[in-house]
């Protein structure tokens, strides 16, 4: 009987593996690593998808960052065969990670969510609140960012997108950060668009490359 085919993995999705994860791991992982990785595993957490790497064809690139203040590395990269992966969800939305965010910040992101879903747009998180979220551990300091994600399906609403991240941002705490997730799965951080930069770092399931801004947005109709 065939395997059943692995299920498909964008950057920054969520990532169950199957219990025999370490059977299928690509990379050897040093052994505090991988009793961190196995512990968070085990309490039924998700990964994170990372860009792959070239070199491991075929390989799922995921990682954890693990709460502050635990010793040792805290972030923990682990490449596994598509097979291990079990289940694959997109990252958090923000409203579902609002109650983790510290409570001055609340409001201002519940009013951010409000307005962009009323501009038909969907705004998910990664980074320090979503681990924050998901561990239920401090990961967020008074200075730390809330790295954003937003997927707009044409130039009307990336226009729509920029404009409302960059209205709340000049509004002080919690600074927004983050990535418009173009179409080929090119990620570009917002504030670089925003800022009309003739240059602007895309990032790609292939690699890391400054491109024209204009050749950028001109396949994106």
């Amino acid at each position: 009987m065939s395997a059943e085919p692995a299920l498909a993995v964008r950057r920054h999705d969520r990532v169950w593996v199957a219990p025999s994860w370490e059977r299928d791991l690509r990379a050897p992982l040093a052994p505090a690593l991988r009793d961190a990785a196995a512990a968070w595993i085990a309490a039924g957490r998700p990964l994170v998808a990372a860009r792959g790497d070239p070199s491991r064809p075929g390989a799922v690139a995921l990682g954890l960052a693990l709460p502050p203040g635990t010793g040792g590395p805290r972030r923990v990269p682990l490449a596994v065969d598509g097979g291990a992966v079990a289940r694959v969800a997109p990252p958090l939305s923000l409203a579902e990670a609002l109650p983790s965010a510290p409570a001055a910040w609340r409001a201002p992101l519940a009013a951010l969510d409000a307005a962009a879903r009323g501009a038909g747009l969907v705004l998910r998180v990664h980074g320090s609140l979503a681990w924050q979220h998901v561990a239920g551990a401090p990961y967020l300091g008074a200075r730390s960012d809330v790295d954003l994600l937003v997927r707009p399906r044409d130039a009307a609403a990336l226009a729509r997108a920029l404009a409302l991240l960059a209205a709340h941002a000049a509004r002080g705490a919690p600074r927004l950060d983050g990535e418009v997730i173009l179409p080929g799965e090119r990620g570009v951080a917002w504030r670089e668009l925003a800022s009309g930069a003739a240059r602007v770092l895309v990032k790609t399931p292939a690699g890391v490359a400054l491109v024209s801004r204009a050749r950028l947005l001109a396949r994106f109709t």
